[in-house]
């Protein structure tokens, strides 16, 4: 193959593959969409967005651009996006009933009736999921809303029912749901009822994670004692301590219960000194996972305007000095929310010691105990380059 031929090939499959890159949207009204729909024997996959909302820019910058999800979603939809602020997009929300945003409407566009629905942000295979539930006839939402209305309650439709009702947040329906599914004897030791549950039910307000722990031997037995240490120590993250006391043992107690304990030091009782004290002993503590620890450290100091600055100074700075800590070691960098955090921080703190006079805290001036040294916004994965030096 010469030279000349080799650079078109190259060139083509690289226009092709750019082409594929994400979901096509159509420029189009929604008639026409239909129309275009109609032609190609396809369904129109409408998200409803607004200018405001933050999830839908999520979506639009890490989800809808993915190769995966354009190839799934340009061969089997005709794609439109709809802003439900305009003069259009009001209209056509109120036909479908749209109440939050993003909502992902899947429409029939020979009748141009409903035929299923989701919404929220989602992960690249939730959202992949979505889609293929709309093409499934037994998987549409309106098909699951109907069946179940009906009075279906097979194990089987109900495991389906669930998981639509957990895809879009509906709480009450899966905590619902998932009691009937136990009612008509589904047993939380049979592989897909555990499953189910480990996916959909979360929180410690139900009667499972007592079962557990009073069979734990036989819940590690079926399903490995990491899954189930996994999901004890996720459901526990905010329960009460005298219900976490009531449970087994199991890897991520101990955790919870020195969170927990700091948690209502500084909420519950304004024992700002001892949280201190057991936030940097947490800190400097080398057998916890830092990033554990950051992420719950997270919520516990962030300071905010809003709900106003009446904390003493030392646990005004304490939390700026933590909040610092985070934004330099957190894993998740592309995450805005922890520089904006410390930023806040910082700018709080100044104003607080330039109305009162007082002096900068130190190690504000000085390199921090714990952690990374330096500021960065790198990813923790990717290495410095090396220095080379002339010869």
């Amino acid at each position: 193959m010469n030279r000349l031929v080799l650079t078109i090939l190259i060139v083509t499959t690289s226009l092709f593959v750019s082409a594929q890159t994400g979901i096509k949207f159509q420029h189009k009204s929604f008639d026409e969409v239909c129309e275009m729909a109609k032609k190609q024997n396809k369904l129109v996959f409408i998200d409803f967005y607004t200018q405001w909302c933050g999830p839908c820019l999520n979506m639009v910058k890490t989800v809808f651009v993915l190769p995966e999800v354009g190839q799934f979603y340009n061969n089997n939809f005709i794609c439109l996006k709809v802003d439900a602020e305009t003069e259009e997009g009001k209209v056509l929300a109120k036909n479908y009933k749209v109440r939050s945003y993003p909502t992902y409407s899947f429409i029939n566009p020979v009748d141009k009736e409903l035929i299923h629905r989701s919404g929220g942000r989602k992960s690249m295979e939730d959202f992949i999921r979505v889609g293929k539930n709309a093409l499934d006839p037994s998987r549409t939402s309106v098909y699951i809303i109907s069946e179940y209305g009906k009075g279906n309650r097979s194990k089987e439709f109900m495991i389906d029912y669930v998981r639509y009702m957990s895809s879009i947040f509906n709480r009450n329906a899966v905590k619902e749901g998932f009691a009937e599914i136990i009612a008509n004897g589904g047993k939380l030791t049979d592989s897909e009822i555990w499953e189910l549950f480990d996916d959909c039910i979360s929180g410690y307000d139900n009667p499972y994670l007592k079962e557990i722990s009073d069979n734990y031997d036989d819940f590690v037995n079926l399903f490995g004692k990491k899954v189930v240490d996994s999901k004890l120590a996720k459901e526990t993250t905010y329960c009460s301590a005298e219900f976490m006391n009531n449970l087994c043992d199991f890897e991520g107690k101990k955790f919870n219960m020195r969170l927990k304990t700091i948690s209502d030091l500084i909420h519950k009782h304004n024992n700002y000194n001892e949280a201190i004290k057991l936030i940097d002993q947490l800190i400097a503590d080398e057998s916890v996972e830092k990033q554990k620890v950051i992420d719950r450290l997270k919520f516990m100091v962030r300071l905010n305007k809003r709900y106003g600055d009446e904390y003493p100074d030392e646990w005004h700075f304490k939390c700026v000095e933590y909040l610092r800590y985070i934004a330099y070691n957190d894993a998740k960098r592309d995450d805005v929310r922890i520089h904006y955090d410390y930023a806040v921080a910082l700018e709080m703190l100044f104003e607080r010691i330039s109305k009162s006079g007082q002096q900068v805290p130190t190690f504000i001036n000085t390199t921090p105990k714990y952690g990374k040294k330096e500021y960065s916004l790198r990813p923790a994965e990717l290495k410095q380059k090396p220095r080379y030096r002339k010869k």
